[in-house]
């Protein structure tokens, strides 16, 4: 490049649109407008949940009450891992949170759906439920460690509340493997 070419480049890579910048609008928050985001989010979290479950329940009936129980101890496990570590609840904790909920009806909804194949093949309940769960472990494994995976990564380039919600979907992630394979199975 030639110094002009190499000044038009600069130029171009730092404003593509070639059109000068402005500020047309600045405002500021108070911090009470935090609160209201937090609480609008937990609010917008629990109405999921109880959509999630409604819809699990109706459909899978009693193996939907059985993914609400592990989804229960998913979320004890959770707040309390949480909780032990003095992590604050932030917007994007938040959506971890939320975002761990999915993770574990997937893996409620992968089980189900398996033993659903295994007693249409006409075996027994307790083979069926042996089947489903050893075939449906590889898939919510690769699901879950490929979401551990995004999470480090985040964790790791990321910081403030990005921080926060990976470390709370790898926590959720940790929660949720436990919840549907060791407790969804037990009961």
């Amino acid at each position: 490049f030639t110094e002009k070419e190499a000044h038009s480049l600069a130029s171009v890579l730092e404003n593509p649109l070639a059109m000068p910048v402005e500020i047309v609008q600045e405002s500021s928050a108070s911090a009470t407008l935090g609160g209201d985001a937090v609480r609008s989010g937990v609010y917008a979290g629990i109405g999921g949940l109880i959509a999630v479950v409604g819809f699990i329940v109706i459909f899978y009936r009693f193996a939907g009450l059985v993914a609400f129980v592990a989804l229960i101890v998913n979320m004890i496990l959770l707040i309390g891992g949480l909780a032990m570590f003095n992590f604050t609840l932030t917007l994007p904790g938040i959506a971890g949170i939320i975002l761990t909920i999915g993770l574990a009806v997937d893996a409620s909804v992968l089980i189900f759906e398996r033993l659903r194949e295994e007693l249409a093949a006409g075996k027994p309940l307790v083979a069926a439920l042996d089947g489903a769960y050893s075939k449906a472990f590889s898939v919510i494994f690769d699901a879950n460690v490929t979401t551990l995976i995004m999470s480090g990564i985040l964790f790791y380039y990321a910081s403030g509340p990005v921080k926060g919600f990976a470390v709370t979907l790898t926590m959720g992630v940790a929660a949720s493997v436990f919840a549907a394979m060791i407790v969804g199975r037990t009961c």
